[in-house]
């Protein structure tokens, strides 16, 4: 696999999140006000952090031996709840932000990146059927 194409994509995933991050939180910030736009944001950031890492991870463990790949598949997902179990412990004791708006910012983006990497991850390494043949 080329370590081009993970680079490609993950651009791609940052460039949805600089494209649609500011315009929502300018939408939530006329709407609910600022600090649930900034909590929103900084959800949807960390979802963003998170698929990145995911991605480039996939990309990196493709072609390994495949107790590498699930040692990485398993890991990369304690580590991104690990992270996201942080972000929220800290958003809660080190902010008066409000944790609703950064569930609904990192969950939202989360599915948003998870079509988006399905889909590279699909292009990158062809589609392939889990059935014998």
């Amino acid at each position: 696999m080329k370590k081009g194409s993970a680079l490609r994509a993950s651009a791609t995933l940052l460039a949805t999140a600089a494209a649609t991050m500011p315009l929502g939180a300018l939408a939530l910030d006329a709407w609910l006000g600022r600090d649930f736009a900034v909590s929103a944001l900084l959800g949807a950031g960390l979802a963003a952090l998170l698929a990145v890492s995911s991605l480039v991870l996939a990309a990196w463990s493709h072609d390994k031996p495949e107790a590498v790949f699930l040692s990485a598949l398993a890991g990369g997902f304690l580590a991104r709840m690990v992270v996201f179990s942080a972000g929220m412990a800290l958003l809660v004791t080190a902010t008066r932000l409000p944790a609703t708006a950064f569930v609904a910012g990192l969950f939202s983006y989360y599915v948003l990146f998870q079509v988006l990497e399905v889909r590279a991850l699909q292009k990158l390494f062809g589609r392939r059927s889990a059935l014998p043949h």
